[in-house]
Parts: C-alpha cells; sequence; structure tokens
C-alpha cells in the first residue's frame, strides 16, 4: 500500500512540474530587472528624504508594470508562433501533440500499475507511434479534411454532430482506429502479424 502511495506521490509531483515547466518562458519575464543603467539615468536629482522615497516607489512601480508588460507579450509572441505552426502544419502538429500526450499518459499509468517492477520501454514506444498515427495524423485527416466533404448537405449542427459521432463509433473505431493498435502491439513485441489480427478478431 505503502509503495501504490509513493507510485502516486511522485506521479503527481512530475505532473505537477511538467505543467509548470509551460509557464517557465512567461514567468521569466518576472524574473530579469531592466537594466540598472537605465533607471539611474531616469532617476532626476533628488535632495529630500520624502521625494527619495516617492521616486523610489515610482520606480518599482513603472519596473513591475514593464516586466508585467513584456511577459505579456512574450505570451503572447509564444501562443501567436504555436498558432501558427498548427496551420501551416497540422499533420506534424498532430504527430507531436497525439505521440507526446501518449508518452505522459503511459508513464503515469506504468508508474501507477504497482504490478509493473520497471519501465517498460517498448510498451511506451508502441504508445507513441500508435498515438502518434492514429490519433494525431488519421484522426486530423478524418475529422477535419474527410468529414466536411462526407456530411457537407448536413446543416442541421445537432443532426451533424450525431452523424459523425455514430460513423466514427460504428465505422472508424472497428475497422480504423482498433486494427492498428494490435498491429503496432505485434511490431513492438515482435510476435506475428497474423496472431495479432487474430487478437483483433477475437
Amino acid at each position: 500500500m505503502n509503495h501504490l502511495g509513493d507510485r502516486l506521490a511522485s506521479s503527481i509531483i512530475a505532473a505537477a512540474l511538467l505543467l509548470l515547466s509551460t509557464h517557465c518562458i512567461s514567468a521569466s519575464a518576472f524574473l530579469l530587472a531592466p537594466n540598472s543603467s537605465r533607471v539611474h539615468r531616469s532617476l532626476p536629482n533628488i535632495n529630500q528624504p520624502d521625494d527619495i522615497l516617492t521616486s523610489t516607489s515610482s520606480c518599482s512601480a513603472s519596473i513591475n508594470r514593464r516586466a508585467t508588460e513584456l511577459s505579456a507579450v512574450q505570451f503572447a509572441a509564444i501562443g501567436s508562433t504555436v498558432a501558427n505552426f498548427y496551420k501551416a502544419s497540422p499533420f506534424t502538429a498532430c504527430f507531436i501533440t497525439a505521440s507526446t500526450r501518449a508518452a505522459i499518459a503511459d508513464s503515469i499509468a506504468q508508474r501507477l500499475d504497482e504490478c509493473n517492477e520497471e519501465f517498460d520501454l517498448k510498451r511506451c514506444c508502441a504508445m507513441v507511434l500508435y498515438s502518434g498515427v492514429i490519433l494525431g495524423l488519421c484522426c486530423e485527416m478524418m475529422f477535419n479534411h474527410l468529414f466536411p466533404i462526407m456530411f457537407r448537405g448536413e446543416r442541421n449542427p445537432l443532426l451533424l454532430a450525431a452523424k459523425m459521432a455514430l460513423f466514427d463509433v460504428f465505422v472508424n473505431a472497428p475497422l480504423i482506429w482498433l486494427p492498428p493498435a494490435y498491429i503496432v502491439q505485434a511490431l513492438a513485441y515482435r510476435y506475428p502479424k497474423r496472431e495479432a489480427i487474430q487478437k483483433y478478431v477475437t
């Protein structure tokens, strides 16, 4: 029981670090102080202590405002770059996104599995390959390229969503999404493809 608790705690810490790392670039702007020479040049000639306190607080507010503006600009620039990448290279972006999510999800799942004594690299690679190709490339092609053509005559959005969902469940899932999962597993663990097909059928 303690072993499972340790694994759960380490997985939560890893997930938290992953989330924090996504904000490092935007948060770095708050940690970078402006050039001190510019600050000193902007200070007026001051003789009175009260003026010194007022000028210091005003300067600190200006620095904080500049840091916040810099962070917002950096965050907007990063978001724009990512959006442009997804628009310019949708298939590459989908492959990277799906495979990365699969690697993280399988790593956490293996850590939480108390029956798993060591990390199964083959299983993780199989998940990455399947998710990148099927859930990334194939889903991009199906949902964003083929479905608009197949259901372009439907104007009712609710009916359109129902048709797409039914097609995905009864056609895509058994014929497109599931068979490659068994094939990729056979490639990773090096057992015959015929055995993989038998597992899919049964």
